[in-house]
């Protein structure tokens, strides 16, 4: 069973307590069908093992039978040190276990048990979570740590979490300290995949924490696509790109939303449309990628940066803003764009998405009341709650030929017309 015991996930085995420490992680990044990478930043050159098994065989032993050996420290190295191990050779559609284990002069300090998943074969069902806009608050309640509980607490045996940008304020050292301790228990639960946001910059630091699934643009990083069963998603970057990046994201888009994939999702961070009273729309992103969307049937695009919940529909797409993993709230116009649906504002909250051959169910989940000054948990309900179900792609399919035989007739239009032979 791919999702034997996740509940395991909460347990620590005890080590003596050694000088070195995890700064960052562990966390799983660049998940494929036989792999994944396992990350961590710890406080001291130290050596560190990497031990693994499938979930089913650690639940039953109590132990890691697998492991990658001592990994030893540089000599001449007195810093925090990152690493980045691949575990390869993995038996596709199965759980796993891990963790990682420091040693140094005082002994060894064990991180907690983490969980990731290889991708299913077709026809499976998968799940994962959406979030974006985390970001930094400066005083009050920890809203990043409140996320965390309430993601960590939710029980759905999640495939992988999406990040739609913006994860830090600034992406210095300290903020991304904040944010891997706020986010510990989360990142335990399966592998993590963001976005770029502006509050990243593009900045090394990004590319340094995260290993994403293969892709283009700086470090083969700044878009990417996961292939996984029945579902596609394929992550893009909108901030501060030259006009050959984005000609380069426009054709890998299209390429990889051309697949056999029956259900298909993009993530990027500034949204295609909004009805946000700080920010808005207004992007150009309706003119770059929106019919590419059309044209390869995209079921769901999921963006953030505005601080508000928001569900539109266009041309058989849905488009979901989602800026509420903790930044402070903001406000919606008194008048919502076109196909808006739904709009939610003062929350900050997750999003949930479960595939299955039937169709595509999303649910985003309330974490709490907000404002600058406020902060209130609420009990989880939800905000919103809806379904895309296979009849959708046929109804897209429907539309592209209807815009297709518009554009014709008025390209044949306009050809009589230069002939002189309509007036």
């Amino acid at each position: 069973m791919r999702y034997l015991l996740s509940a395991l996930l909460l347990l620590t085995v005890v080590f003596p307590v050694g000088a070195a420490s995890f700064l960052h992680g562990p966390y799983v990044g660049a998940p494929s069908e036989t792999s994944v990478t396992i990350c961590w930043l710890a406080s001291e050159p130290v050596a560190a093992r990497v031990e693994y098994d499938r979930m089913d065989a650690f639940s039953a032993s109590g132990t890691l039978a697998l492991a990658i050996d001592w990994i030893e420290p540089s000599p001449d190295s007195d810093a925090a040190v990152r690493h980045e191990i691949a575990l390869t050779d993995l038996d596709p559609d199965s759980e796993y276990a891990y963790r990682v284990v420091l040693r140094d002069d005082t002994g060894d300090t064990a991180s907690p048990i983490g969980r990731f998943v290889t991708a299913p074969p077709p026809r499976e069902s998968v799940s994962f979570l959406v979030l974006a806009d985390t970001q930094w608050q400066w005083e009050g309640v920890n809203r990043l740590e409140a996320i965390n509980d309430a993601i960590a607490a939710d029980g759905t045996p999640f495939d992988f979490i999406l990040h739609g940008g913006d994860l830090v304020e600034s992406p210095s050292s300290p903020y991304w300290d904040h944010w891997f301790q706020a986010f510990d228990d989360m990142l335990l639960l399966t592998s993590f995949l963001p976005v770029l946001g502006n509050h990243e910059e593009s900045h090394r630091s990004y590319y340094e924490n995260f290993v994403l699934p293969p892709g283009g643009g700086r470090k083969d990083e700044r878009w990417w696509a996961l292939h996984w069963g029945d579902v596609v998603v394929v992550g893009l970057d909108t901030v501060d790109l030259r006009v050959s990046d984005y000609y380069a994201e426009q054709e890998w888009a299209r390429e990889h939303l051309s697949g056999p994939e029956p259900h298909k999702f993009v993530i990027f961070h500034y949204p295609v449309f909004s009805s946000d009273a700080y920010h808005g729309d207004g992007y150009s992103y309706d003119v770059i990628f929106h019919p590419i969307f059309v044209e390869t049937g995209v079921d769901i695009v999921f963006n953030g940066h505005a601080h508000n919940y928001e569900r539109i529909e266009r041309d058989g797409i849905t488009y979901l803003v989602i800026g509420g993993g903790g930044a402070v709230p903001r406000e919606l116009l008194e008048e919502h764009v076109e196909g808006s649906v739904v709009a939610t504002e003062g929350y900050n909250f997750y999003a949930r998405v479960d595939t299955s051959a039937d169709g595509i169910g999303v649910e985003v989940v309330s974490v709490a009341r907000a404002t600058d000054d406020t902060f209130e948990l609420t009990d989880g309900h939800l905000l919103d709650r809806f379904t895309v179900d296979g009849e959708s792609a046929v109804q897209r399919i429907a539309e592209v030929l209807l815009v297709l035989c518009a554009a014709v007739g008025a390209a044949l239009t306009g050809w009589f017309i230069v002939r002189g032979l309509v007036r």
